[in-house]
């Protein structure tokens, strides 16, 4: 039974192999690799997205108060250091102010104004009239809510602000996809996870329409070398606050949690979009995992 099933994987490899071959480039390389297998020695490959919810505790370390890996990326296409693209196929590149408009919450209707928002007026910073329940059981005071930490006005999510909107804090953008190659490769008999893309989401209940948005996807060859140059990109070690690692270590370390939301298909659909309940797509993710672990564990018994 175990022979039938390994089997019908290379089967499938070989089939990979075939359609996939115009993905590489004319030397037989992933321009997109971190670390490149020629394509004669890829035995079998499959394409994953993988969605990162940064508020899960185990991605918690990568979305540090002040060190969220969303602001390293933002910070790092404002100095004109690393280059957005308009989504994970990494064709189309756009520009500073295209960024910065996807970046940006437009107010809707009856919004805050510009003065409002300096005044510390907002969704969390917001004032009560004299005598009404403030939510604690007591009279609330026609005074902007402060910090107890810093005695500071508290505002909304806000990182810029001007009359039409205000740009979204980094901490606001807590969901990230990330696009990968499973690569097994047969000259040293092992797998790969191969990073290709880092998307950033900006989640629905932060988009005009309800929907959830790219705001870029980043080249993560490129992402690589921008984390270790620089020290401050590192995931927070909560455990030892001594030994905090850089980013690009704890990405190739897979020092984090994130659930397989597609896999390559002719359709190009996602698990909830071939299973058509979450449930069931949820399911399918945990299955493709144990495959794939599977996978590498059986191919040489025989």
């Amino acid at each position: 039974m175990k022979k039938i099933k390994v089997l019908s994987f290379v089967i499938a490899a070989f089939a990979a192999q075939v359609v996939s071959a115009q993905e590489k480039s004319d030397n037989g390389i992933n321009p997109l690799s971190l670390r490149p297998i020629h394509e004669s020695n890829v035995m079998y490959k499959l394409t994953l997205w993988r969605r990162l919810d940064l508020n899960e505790k185990q991605n918690q370390p990568l979305f540090a108060k002040g060190g969220e890996i969303t602001k390293h990326l933002i910070d790092g296409v404002k100095a004109g250091v690393l280059e957005p693209y308009d989504n994970d196929s990494v064709a189309t590149k756009i520009t500073l102010e295209e960024f910065t408009r996807r970046l940006t919450k437009k107010f809707e209707g009856g919004g805050l104004s510009k003065e409002e928002i300096e005044a510390g007026f907002g969704d969390e910073g917001t004032t009560t009239a004299a005598g009404e329940d403030d939510g604690w059981g007591g009279g609330g005071s026609a005074t902007p809510a402060t910090s107890q930490a810093s005695g500071e006005t508290k505002t909304t999510s806000t990182a810029a602000a001007s009359s039409e909107g205000y740009e979204l804090y980094p901490s606001d953008l807590y969901i990230i996809e990330i696009k990968e190659d499973w690569i097994f490769d047969k000259q040293r008999s092992r797998q790969y996870f191969d990073i290709q893309t880092i998307t950033i989401k900006i989640p629905s209940e932060l988009s005009a329409d309800g929907l959830e948005k790219e705001l870029a996807s980043f080249k993560y060859k490129e992402l690589e070398s921008y984390f270790r140059l620089n020290p401050n990109c590192i995931w927070y070690n909560a455990q030892n606050t001594a030994k905090h690692i850089n980013l690009a270590d704890a990405l190739e370390l897979r020092l984090f949690n994130g659930r397989i939301i597609k896999k390559s298909n002719a359709g190009n659909k996602f698990l909830d979009e071939i299973h058509k309940s979450p449930k069931a797509a949820l399911e399918k993710s945990q299955q493709l995992e144990y495959e794939l672990m599977e996978f590498e564990n059986n191919l040489w018994e025989f």
